[in-house]
């Protein structure tokens, strides 16, 4: 069992034991089914960037509590040897740079996106904005049914309270960077 799934378990089961909730009442918060909270609570089951989203959203914690679990802190990270969380198929790895710190109010992505990935964000909190920097290939960046390609080196802002997409429908690997600040 790897340690990402691990981090995702304990961190949902301590999130909801800190809020008193069963699992029906985490249900009904997140969208998310009793049984497929379970799975993820005895690390049955390794849940979607979308499922993390909406249990973080619905729990109103930050999304890379899940993906922090208890590293020790340091100032150099090597980014390949982080357990990323994929979507699309395999074609989106996430990895989870800098978890949220409430006294930066921010957490940073490194995402790769390769041929052929797709993922849609549902709308994070009111307040929350997001900062993409393409550093390598070509994205597109759909903010509320508005696309933008982003060739690198290019980068785009926006306010996350509305669905947002990732799209890499080119046929080369593209590299970005996501800043999530709350």
């Amino acid at each position: 069992m790897n340690n990402l799934l691990l981090n995702i378990s304990s961190a949902l089961k301590k999130a909801r034991m800190e809020k008193g909730l069963t699992l029906e009442e985490t249900s009904a918060l997140t969208g998310v089914s009793k049984a497929m909270l379970g799975q993820i609570e005895r690390a049955e089951s390794t849940p979607t960037i979308s499922t993390l989203w909406k249990i973080s959203t619905g729990l109103k914690i930050s999304f890379s509590e899940f993906l922090s679990g208890s590293q020790s802190e340091s100032n150099r990270i090597n980014i390949e040897e982080l357990d990323p969380v994929d979507e699309s198929d395999g074609r989106m790895l996430l990895y989870n740079v800098f978890p949220f710190n409430p006294l930066t109010g921010f957490e940073y992505f490194y995402i790769k996106l390769l041929p052929g990935a797709h993922h849609v964000s549902a709308p994070h909190k009111d307040s929350t904005e997001e900062y993409v920097i393409v550093t390598e290939g070509t994205i597109e960046v759909v903010i509320n049914g508005n696309k933008h390609i982003l060739k690198a080196p290019s980068a785009i802002s926006f306010k996350a309270d509305e669905f947002h997409e990732y799209n890499n429908p080119y046929g080369e690997e593209a590299v970005f960077q996501n800043i999530v600040k709350y």
